[in-house]
């Protein structure tokens, strides 16, 4: 039975081997992959303390906090009654995309639209 693999985007163990592919690169596997590690806990450690991540050409992640008071589902019995606070809080990272990176995103999809591909996504290897 064939194991079904899933996705999972841009991690650090591909990042990794692209740096490491590279024609430029000077750093050995295991370097590279402390070093994004490291990137990576900093990151969430700024969102976790409120602040921003700025990444150059791609754009800004900022977190926010939403106070919200019902999400619309029907209760069986009101929190008032029950006694229990009525309102929430729910965490939201908002990302600003920079010019930049759209208009690339933009001719991607167009040239791939041209030729038959729905999305940004390129012809299988």
């Amino acid at each position: 039975m064939n194991k079904k693999t899933y996705d999972r985007g841009f991690t650090i163990k591909r990042a990794t081997e692209q740096i490491y592919k590279r024609e430029d690169n000077t750093y050995n596997k295991k370097t590279i992959e402390k070093v994004l590690k490291m990137y990576a806990e900093e990151c969430m450690e700024a969102l976790i303390n409120g602040g921003k991540i700025s990444i150059k050409g791609v754009g800004t992640i900022r977190p926010t906090i939403i106070h919200s008071v019902h999400c619309g589902l029907p209760v069986m019995k009101s929190r008032e009654e029950s006694g229990e606070d009525s309102s929430y809080t729910v965490a939201r990272l908002n990302i600003c995309t920079s010019d930049i990176l759209k208009e690339q995103l933009k001719e991607r999809l167009s040239e791939n639209l041209e030729r038959g591909i729905d999305g940004l996504k390129g012809e299988e290897e």
